[in-house]
């Protein structure tokens, strides 16, 4: 009768025991799919957040083109203000004599904005202020 009880519960060990091996390898199954799982999230937002950065730099310099093309096409009145990136010594006209032009006043110049375009601005120097517009 005690071996038939040694027997038993030996049996019953011995079940629990590959009863629990399987469930700690399961678990670690578990977990080892809980971890791909969060790791798959974790590159899809990684993908999407660099997919938008890519996008807002794409829009970023899609916007500054647009605006180059329309400062390219631009044409000031008389009495507007010449931003400032024309008002430096590239866009100067120093041979104003060759055009038949009197020198300008103190403190102007004449500048032509785009060599593509035969616009040319006499301007104050200190504000930008366009005074004449010439060669139109």
């Amino acid at each position: 009768m005690k071996r038939l009880l040694l027997a038993a519960a030996l049996a019953t060990v011995a079940v629990s025991a590959t009863g629990l091996a399987e469930a700690r390898d399961n678990h670690r199954h578990d977990r080892h799919d809980q971890k791909a799982e969060r790791d798959y999230w974790k590159d899809r937002q990684k993908a999407e957040r660099r997919a938008r950065k890519d996008y807002e730099k794409a829009e970023r310099d899609y916007r500054k083109a647009v605006r180059e093309d329309e400062k390219a096409y631009r044409r000031w009145a008389r009495g507007q203000y010449i931003p400032v990136e024309y008002r430096q010594p590239r866009y100067y006209v120093h041979d104003y004599r060759s055009y038949g032009w009197d020198a300008p006043p103190a403190g102007y110049t004449y500048v032509r904005p785009d060599p593509q375009d035969d616009t040319y601005y006499m301007i104050e120097l200190a504000s930008g202020l366009v005074a004449r517009i010439l060669g139109d």
